[in-house]
């Protein structure tokens, strides 16, 4: 884990604030909103993965706010040193992706969501619930993929529905979306060093994103106070499907005029579909505290904008500034 995240996780900690008691999957939201009107959440989390030689790190935090007892909504800004500023020089000549190469840690931008319940059924120890979801990522990035994600790769928009069931210790959630990237407008630097680079743009092509998750409390058996701590272990299944992406490079001779380059043999540009699996377990503390931990493995193809395993850690509370903390589990 890199430097960066340990220290924002070791300021993190102090500060006051609680967190809810609920169907908390690490790596997707559930159909149920903040607790209520009125209440904060951060949640600092990190992803880390090993390329070749090159560690990978992402550094996100995600401000979350309870605009309405239905709406949520949330904004993550997020570092990692995924991209360069510029395309790879050899871009798209090269047969797969840029792989161990050095990249600077930048800021990518921030990624918008807003979270709106639709359908509410709640019982003794258990309920059911549906939300719809949308987002808008504010990005910038070099992505040289295919595959489009909206946190730190590629501008655009995302929408989509989710499905929330928990009954006593179990809780299971899917969701179904759909991914509108943005067109990408860089420039590819020239192989020898003060030469002009060429203007290039890149139209991703929409994505689907679908996950299914379970999630199941350990301990407490029974609850006796808030003070207990939370054992929590999880099970979730991503996966996403997308088109092929299209390159266009401009006329040297003319710049203003551009035309389509096809390049059959990198992989990286080409359509894909996968399924990964990520094994987590959680801790909630005092009710104050939530710490996730889980690690990704593909099960059916994989994904070219990280390697295998990913390991996922974040932190989160909620700051509910006069409002009382509300166990729903």
């Amino acid at each position: 884990m890199c430097r960066l995240l340990r220290l924002c996780i070791a300021l993190f900690l102090l500060l006051p604030c609680s967190v809810t008691g609920q169907e908390l999957f690490p790596m997707t939201e559930a159909a149920t909103n903040t607790p209520s009107k009125g209440v904060w959440g951060i949640r600092l989390f990190g992803e880390t993965f090993t390329e070749i030689n090159r560690q990978r790190n992402l550094v996100a935090l995600k401000i979350m706010y309870g605009l309405t007892s239905r709406l949520s909504i949330y904004a993550t800004p997020n570092v990692s040193n995924h991209h360069n500023t510029e395309l790879p020089p050899d871009f798209p000549q090269h047969n797969t992706p840029q792989i161990g190469v050095s990249h600077p840690y930048l800021f990518n931008g921030v990624d918008f969501y807003a979270k709106y319940g639709i359908y509410q059924d709640d019982w003794q120890n258990g309920h059911f619930r549906v939300a719809a979801y949308a987002e808008y990522s504010l990005l910038n990035t070099a992505h040289d993929e295919a595959e489009p994600t909206l946190l730190d790769d590629t501008k655009g928009f995302g929408a989509g529905v989710i499905t929330t069931y928990l009954e006593h210790h179990f809780a299971v959630s899917f969701t179904g979306g759909m991914i509108l990237p943005s067109v990408y407008r860089g420039t590819i630097p020239d192989q020898f060093a003060g030469l002009p680079g060429v203007p290039a743009i890149i139209n991703y092509s929409n994505a689907y994103n679908y996950s299914l998750s379970f999630g199941y409390l350990l301990m407490p058996d029974k609850y006796k106070n808030y003070d207990e701590t939370n054992w929590n272990i999880y099970l979730e299944f991503l996966g996403k499907s997308y088109g092929a992406a299209q390159m266009q490079v401009a006329n040297i001779l003319s710049p203003s005029q551009f035309y389509y380059v096809y390049a059959p043999y990198n992989t990286a540009l080409q359509a894909g579909q996968y399924v990964e699996v990520y094994p987590g377990v959680q801790c909630i503390v005092r009710s104050d505290l939530r710490i996730d931990f889980s690690v990704g493995y593909p099960i059916i193809g994989k994904s070219y904008v990280h390697f295998y395993p990913v390991y996922n850690i974040a932190v989160q509370r909620y700051l509910y500034s006069g409002h009382k903390k509300k166990k729903t589990m």
